[in-house]
């Protein structure tokens, strides 16, 4: 009776370890999922096409918009080369999948995989705010509002706003009527 009641004693303790290392697994997982997802929204500034790009490997998806920016009827700039981080000689050592070329607006999207480009990301690329209630330093308020339109046509997305092959976009900021 001893030697089955040991065997037991030890099937008991090797299968509540067992359960307690599949628990403990999963919860892991689970949280280790959960922040990947929320850092891949980040992690798509420095994505895979970085690497293609600077050694001359074409991307996959390759598209261009126009993106105005008005503040109190004057036209922002956006700078040449948003997108490209140099070394300190100034060697391109990165390229972001969302970048600029020159001042022109023309925004250049290049990826690997047919990924979901927002227009918020190209703001965070170039390190300036947009949303719904601020762009660049200027916020809305009673005085002020910010409206932003694709293609002529006003739209509420704002910074969730999907880049889209050859669309023009726009957005105002101006004194209320």
């Amino acid at each position: 009776m001893g030697i089955k009641n040991n065997k037991e004693e030890l099937l008991k303790v090797l299968l509540l370890s067992l359960t307690s290392i599949i628990i403990l697994t999963s919860v892991y997982y689970l949280n280790t999922s959960e922040e990947s997802e929320s850092e891949s929204e980040n992690n798509y500034l420095k994505s895979e096409i970085c690497y293609y790009a600077l050694n001359g490997i074409v991307a996959d998806h390759h598209y261009h918009l126009q993106l105005n920016i008005s503040i109190l009827e004057e036209r922002i700039e956006i700078p040449m080369n948003v997108g490209f981080e140099r070394d300190a000689d100034g060697n391109t050592i990165f390229l972001h999948p969302i970048h600029t070329y020159d001042n022109s607006g023309r925004i250049h999207v290049e990826t690997t995989k047919n990924a979901t480009a927002e227009l918020g990301f190209f703001f965070d690329i170039w390190g300036k705010e947009f949303t719904e209630n601020k762009i660049l330093n200027y916020t809305s308020d009673n005085e002020h509002s910010i409206e932003i339109y694709m293609n002529g046509k006003k739209i509420e997305t704002y910074e969730k706003t999907i880049l889209e092959p050859y669309s023009f976009i726009e957005i105002i900021y101006e004194k209320n009527s």
